[in-house]
């Protein structure tokens, strides 16, 4: 689950890799007990023991520590629901698979998400663009579903960047309201309205409440 990474023992490495892992895990962790206010470069290097020159080797400042670590966040994310897409079943339930892996690492990061979101977009921090380019890999990996059904194929090429767009927006307002546990209750509604466009509908409704298999 996409939860804020844990810490590992690394700070005595030398290898930059490894201490700007260490670093992003920091800033994860951080963000996610404190919140952006409490996201301080002396906590940072506390969380990821090292020294203040370890950080500035690495990053100009905690705002560009913040943005690595949403990117390592959003990657997570798309490479569960990728791996959720991919099992052996028909679409609609990869996909609505793909949702639910979706929803439940939001469920467990909380916190950090909303940081990365509500709190960075309220002190004006640039993040918003890499977002987007995510939304866009989401609609990427829906698209796929085309495939499947091809009278799905004369629908609008931004089709499915809007549905995940109306996703993201429901999902920003649960974080905004800082109702993370609500979120989960969202599974049947949105699975339902993704796919609609391709099923039409009382099957996607019909998908929608057919129980989870194991």
């Amino acid at each position: 689950m996409a939860r804020p990474p844990q810490i590992h023992p690394a700070a005595g490495s030398s290898r930059p890799d490894d201490q700007r892992k260490l670093l992003v895990a920091a800033i994860s962790k951080a963000a996610a007990e404190h919140g952006y206010s409490g996201l301080t470069i002396d906590r940072i290097i506390r969380y990821a023991g090292v020294e203040r020159a370890v950080f500035d080797a690495h990053f100009e400042s905690r705002e560009q520590g913040l943005l690595a670590a949403q990117d390592e966040f959003l990657e997570r994310l798309l490479w569960e629901a990728t791996g959720a897409c991919e099992r052996p079943a028909p679409w609609p339930l990869r996909l609505r698979a793909g949702l639910r892996a979706v929803l439940s690492s939001l469920v467990e990061s909380a916190s950090l998400a909303r940081v990365l979101t509500v709190e960075a977009d309220a002190a004006g921090l640039p993040l918003a663009e890499r977002r987007l380019a995510a939304l866009d890999e989401f609609a990427r990996l829906m698209r796929s579903g085309r495939e499947d059904f091809p009278a799905a194929a004369p629908l609008p090429e931004v089709t499915e960047r809007l549905l995940v767009g109306g996703v993201a927006s429901l999902l920003r307002q649960r974080l905004l309201r800082e109702e993370p546990t609500a979120t989960a209750a969202l599974e049947t509604e949105l699975v339902e309205l993704l796919l609609i466009p391709y099923l039409g509908r009382d099957e996607a409704r019909r998908i929608a409440l057919e129980p989870p298999t194991a």
